[in-house]
């Protein structure tokens, strides 16, 4: 009687297609997750440079802060500084834009929270030190 293996090369069969599918799905993996955000991300960033206008404040590549005061085609004019200072960028030097409306200052970056956590403290040290005195 011939014995039949059958059932070894359909084992082998799956597992040769599982060896085949597998760098399909690491190519899938690799353009859902680095791919789709980049693109997604480039379309924020030219948006944002799209709707940029004369007041917006402006972070540039370099780090410069500044108002922008003109544009033109892909040129920006900023001024930056106490003594206004202005600077001629391209377009692609910007890094981020905060949108700025006259008669409403932009809020300094201060760490607020912890100056009122010290002072907090500093209460609590002094109720406690006038308590142990009575």
């Amino acid at each position: 009687m011939p014995v039949s293996d059958g059932g070894a090369t359909s084992a082998a069969g799956s597992s040769n297609m599982m060896m085949m599918l597998f760098p399909i799905l690491l190519i899938v993996v690799f353009i859902v997750l680095i791919i789709v955000p980049n693109k997604r991300k480039e379309k924020q960033f030219k948006n944002m440079l799209g709707n940029l206008r004369v007041g917006d404040m402006i972070k540039t590549i370099g780090g410069f802060y500044g108002k922008v005061v003109m544009i033109k085609e892909d040129l920006v004019t900023i001024e930056c500084g106490p003594d206004k200072t202005k600077l001629v960028l391209s377009k692609g030097a910007i890094a981020s834009v905060e949108s700025f409306e006259e008669g409403k200052e932009i809020p300094e970056k201060t760490d607020a929270k912890k100056d009122d956590a010290k002072k907090d403290d500093a209460k609590d040290s002094s109720e406690k030190t006038s308590k142990k005195g009575k």
